[in-house]
């Protein structure tokens, strides 16, 4: 008894190998054609890269351009505040005249 019970545990463990090991190798045609669809994954792989790096590159300039918009506006803004206590003070000044 002992025996077949051995003798089957062995003979389900390698029925399953050998069902595991049945696949057929691959042909020379899909040798190449795994190749070719290599290739292009590499291409699409490369071109999604040069858009990641041309992404990267505008998401580093957006920031800096905004940066120098916002000085410039900072100046304007100081200057015509010198302008507007400039005209106060004028005005104060021609109101006491008269």
């Amino acid at each position: 008894m002992r025996n077949v019970a051995i003798a089957a545990v062995l003979t389900i463990g390698l029925t399953g190998q050998v069902t595991a090991q049945t696949t057929p190798a691959p042909a020379n045609g899909a040798v190449t054609g795994s190749r070719t669809e290599m290739r292009e994954l590499i291409e699409a792989t490369q071109a999604i890269a040069k858009a990641s790096r041309e992404n990267v590159d505008h998401a580093r300039v957006v920031p800096d351009l905004l940066y120098q918009i916002l000085a410039k506006l900072d100046k304007i803004e100081t200057k015509l505040d010198k302008v507007e206590t400039t005209l106060k003070e004028t005005q104060a000044a021609a109101a006491r005249r008269r």
